[in-house]
C-alpha cells in the first residue's frame, strides 16, 4: 500500500520539479533556503533563548556554544579545526544558533572532511540556510518526503536527500545510488551541490574531524549512537544504534521496515515496501520511532530508505527550490508570484515563453497538462538557475 502511493506520486512530482526548474531559469537565483515547520508540542525540549554556536572561515565556539536551552545547537560539529575538502577548496563553514523558537543553520556546502570525486559534478560552494522548529510535533498524517532535493541536514551543514537519484541515465533513473555504487566513503555526492543519501556515523561525529574519517574506527556497538542529522519537520535523525530503555541498559540497531519487492537499480520506490512488523527494533513507515526516553526521531539504517520514508511531523520547505511551504517536493510552486511555466495549447501559445537565452520554445505533454517548455540539441542549450539543473532529452530541457 505504501510503495503503490508512493510510486502513483512520482510523475506529479517531477511535473512540479519541472516547473520549479524553469521558474528558476527565469529568475536566476542562486541561494538554497530551507525552511523548517514549526508548532507547538513534541520531542525534546525546546528553548527559544538566542544562543549561536559557529565554526569555520575564521569562526570560533561551534560543538562549545550554547546553553542548556538549546541543546539542538549543541549537535552541529565545531569545524573551526577541520581538515576541509582539500587545498584547493575553501574551508568548510557552519553557524548555528536557536533563536525565536527555530534553529538557525547556516553553511557554505563545503564537507569538512577530504573531498572524493564519484559524479562528474564539481565540488562548489553552495550557500545553505535552514530553519527548523525547536519543538516539532507528530502531525495527524505522514508527509511524503521530496523526490528529489533537500529532506533535511547533517550535523556538519550538509544536506541529505532521500534514497533516490534524478531521470537520468534513463537506465537508472529514479534508482538508488547506493544501491548503484555512487558514493563516496561518507555516502555523500556532488550533483548542484554536495549531499547525502544516507549518513555513517563515523563521518559526522566528534572524531571525524580528520581528513579521511571513513578509516576510523566503528563507534562502540554498546554505546547509543548520537544525532547526526535533523529532518525539516524539526525531528532528530540518530545512527543506527538505540536504547531500549530509559536506563540504556542494552543497545539494538534499528532496522527498516522496508521490505525489497523488485529491483531497485532504477524506480527505487518501486523496488521496496513497507510492511509494518511487530519486533520494536524496527522502525515505522517513515523509519522513526518512539524512543525510550518518549521522544519521536528518526534513525539511519543499514536498508532503504537509509534516513527518512516520509516525514512524522510537518516539514517546510523540503525540495529542490527551497523557497519556504510549498516548495517542489511537496508538489507546489515556491513563492514570489511566478507561477512556473505557462501552459499552451499550441506551439503558437509559447512563442517568448520560455527563459531567455532558450534555444527554443514548444508546447510539450506534461503528467499536469501541457507547458511550454525549451528546446535544445544539447544540455548546454538548456537554461540554468535557482541550484536547478535542466538537461536535454528527447529535444527538451528536463530537470537532471
Amino acid at each position: 500500500m505504501w510503495k503503490s502511493s508512493r510510486s502513483t506520486l512520482v510523475s506529479t512530482h517531477l511535473a512540479a520539479l519541472w516547473m520549479t526548474a524553469l521558474t528558476a531559469a527565469c529568475s536566476g537565483g542562486a541561494e538554497t533556503t530551507q525552511t523548517g515547520g514549526s508548532g507547538p508540542g513534541g520531542g525534546g525540549s525546546g528553548g527559544s533563548g538566542a544562543s549561536t554556536v559557529s565554526s569555520g572561515g575564521g569562526g570560533a565556539g561551534g560543538g562549545m556554544g550554547g546553553t542548556s536551552d538549546c541543546w539542538q545547537a549543541k549537535t552541529m560539529l565545531d569545524l573551526t579545526n577541520a581538515k576541509g575538502a582539500g587545498a584547493s577548496y575553501p574551508k568548510p563553514e557552519l553557524t548555528a544558533a536557536c533563536q525565536g523558537g527555530k534553529l538557525i543553520v547556516d553553511g557554505n556546502g563545503i564537507p569538512h572532511y577530504t573531498f572524493v570525486q564519484t559524479t562528474p559534478n564539481a565540488l562548489v560552494t553552495n550557500t545553505e540556510h535552514y530553519e527548523i522548529t525547536l519543538t516539532p510535533q507528530i502531525a495527524a498524517q505522514t508527509t511524503e518526503i521530496p523526490l528529489l532535493g533537500t529532506v533535511g541536514f547533517a550535523v556538519n551543514g550538509q544536506p541529505f536527500f532521500g534514497p533516490n537519484e534524478g531521470a537520468v541515465p534513463a537506465d537508472e533513473a529514479y534508482g538508488d545510488p547506493i544501491y548503484n555504487g555512487l558514493m563516496d566513503p561518507c555516502l555523500g555526492h556532488t550533483a548542484f551541490a554536495y549531499h547525502y543519501h544516507s549518513m555513517d556515523v563515523k563521518c559526522l561525529n566528534e572524531a571525524s574531524l580528520v581528513a579521511e574519517p571513513w578509516m576510523n574506527a566503528d563507534p562502540p556497538a554498546d554505546e547509543r549512537s548520537p544525532v547526526i542529522g535533523w529532518a525539516l519537520d524539526g525531528f532528530p535523525v540518530y545512527g543506527s544504534l538505540e536504547c531500549t530503555d530509559s536506563s540504556c541498559s542494552t543497545v539494538v540497531e534499528m532496522k527498516s521496515s522496508y521490505v525489497k519487492v523488485g529491483d531497485p537499480h532504477s524506480h527505487v520506490w518501486d523496488a521496496y515496501e513497507y510492511q509494518a512488523q511487530t519486533d520494536s527494533t524496527y522502525l515505522d513507515e517513515c523509519n522513526g520511532h518512539v524512543g525510550p526516553d518518549g521522544d519521536y526521531h528518526y534513525h539511519v539504517t543499514a536498508g532503504f530508505p537509509y534516513i527518512l520514508g516520509c516525514y512524522k511531523g510537518t516539514p517546510n520547505g523540503a525540495g529542490m527550490d527551497g523557497t519556504g511551504q510549498g516548495g517542489a517536493g511537496q508538489g507546489g510552486m515556491g513563492q514570489g508570484g511566478n507561477m512556473g511555466p505557462q501552459s499552451c495549447v499550441t506551439e503558437s501559445d509559447c512563442q517568448g515563453a520560455c527563459p531567455p537565452g532558450s534555444l527554443g520554445c514548444t508546447c510539450n505533454d506534461s503528467p499536469m497538462g501541457k507547458i511550454c517548455v525549451p528546446t535544445c540539441t544539447t544540455s548546454a542549450d538548456c537554461p540554468s538557475g535557482g541550484g536547478m539543473t535542466l538537461q536535454c532529452m528527447n529535444g527538451i530541457c528536463v530537470p537532471g
